[in-house]
């Protein structure tokens, strides 16, 4: 999936710099990178993020977690990461409400070009679940951990 991404961030890069260059060498300008733009970056997002949750590479706050002792500290990661479960869960129910409401109703997105909103949106339940799915592995190994006396 984060492959994925990264192709995509290729393609945007590449857009915009084919519609810089058409707009200052010939003057025209390509209308439909920059509505494809907005939609790739939130493809990016939720493509890229379960990868990022698996490597830890996302930013913390660790004012706390540094005072703690690693018994306290594994406590926090199991209420973190069930935190971060259960309003991706939520995040998920929401997306496919979203999505289903808007293929139920057919709405569109009407602007250099015209998308089906939910094809856009479709990601979101996606990406949702897959996270979701990150964060309780990796409270569960860590609950497997602290039961077994190893972390």
């Amino acid at each position: 999936m984060a492959g994925l991404a990264g192709v995509i961030l290729l393609f945007i890069t590449a857009a915009v710099c084919y519609t810089i260059g058409m707009r200052y060498l010939f003057t025209k300008t390509t209308i439909w990178i920059i509505p494809t733009t907005e939609y790739a970056l939130l493809w990016i997002v939720f493509l890229a993020t379960t990868w990022l949750l698996r490597e830890r590479g996302h930013i913390t706050t660790d004012v706390i977690y540094t005072h703690l002792n690693e018994k306290h500290k594994r406590r926090l990661d199991c209420i973190i990461w069930g935190t971060g479960a259960l309003t991706c869960t939520a995040l998920f129910f929401l997306g496919v409400l979203h999505m289903w409401d808007c293929m139920v109703n057919r709405v569109t997105d009407v602007r250099a070009i015209t998308v089906p909103k939910w094809v856009v949106f479709s990601i979101i339940p996606i990406g949702s679940i897959l996270l979701t799915l990150q964060f309780f592995r990796m409270a569960w190994n860590r609950l497997i951990g602290i039961r077994a006396g190893k972390i």
